[in-house]
């Protein structure tokens, strides 16, 4: 088997859970106050746990160091909300802060940010290099343009693109860690009409999950993979023997 780090970001809905549980099992999700779980309830080999707090997720990743091979995928679902506890995490420490509007404009300074994204980047490296086990990041989509108005941690202006939604120095960090780099989103087609023994059937609307993995000018995307492999702008229905074929060039 092949271990993997995935990011896999997009719409609520647009089956990023469900490709990230196709992965090997036994399988921990990290449900990060997501309560998204619905749509895989049936995976075998899947635990879940649930985090509310940052030091909550803290402990879930020395746990996982201690006992390497537990798992065969580890999932955060999602480092958006992950980023929110940490958020609250560092905010919580002044007593003036108001939680309830945690991470608004205005509501931290330069430095806040800059803790909150250090130690984003940190536990995203840690949990990258678990040991023996594949790591799938999931996180809401996020448009990123010229006239943005940037956070506090004095990020430069970004190209006009999309991608996971974060603070875009903690988002560069996800994009540079991971092997793969999946947009989820839903297709909705009609497929043609065909004539059958004389006899002509309508085409019918059909909606397909699909994920952008090849190169693309507006979605971020990444595929670590032989030279030769020429991967296609969109694979439907998404699922890890998909990718890893892709991966391995068959």
């Amino acid at each position: 088997m092949i271990n993997t780090s995935a990011a896999f970001y997009g719409r609520s809905g647009s089956g990023k859970t469900t490709v990230a549980c196709s992965y090997p099992g036994p399988l921990l999700l990290i449900d990060v106050m997501d309560r998204g779980v619905a749509s895989v309830a049936d995976v075998k080999d899947l635990e879940v746990l649930e985090v509310n707090e940052w030091d909550e997720f803290e402990d879930a990743y020395w746990w996982l160091k201690a006992n390497p091979g537990k798992y065969k995928t580890v999932i955060i679902d999602t480092v958006t909300n992950l980023q929110q506890l940490a958020v609250l995490h560092i905010l919580s420490k002044k007593k003036s802060a108001n939680l309830e509007k945690a991470g608004d404009w205005g509501t931290m300074s330069r430095r806040q940010w800059g803790d909150v994204a250090s130690k984003m980047k940190t536990f995203i490296t840690n949990m990258r290099d678990l040991s023996d086990v594949n790591v799938v990041f999931i996180a809401q989509d996020r448009v990123f343009n010229f006239d943005d108005d940037e956070d506090e941690s004095g990020d430069d202006h970004l190209q006009p693109e999309v991608g996971p939604a974060l603070s875009p120095a903690v988002a560069r960090h996800l994009n540079a860690s991971v092997s793969i780099i999946g947009n989820t989103f839903i297709r909705r087609r009609t497929t043609p009409t065909r004539k059958v023994a004389k006899k002509v059937i309508k085409g019918k609307e059909i909606t397909e999950y699909c994920m952008r993995l090849g190169p693309n000018p507006v979605y971020i995307t990444k595929l670590r993979k032989p030279k030769s492999v020429t991967p296609p702008s969109i694979l439907v229905d998404p699922s890890y023997e998909a990718i890893i074929a892709l991966v391995k060039g068959a």
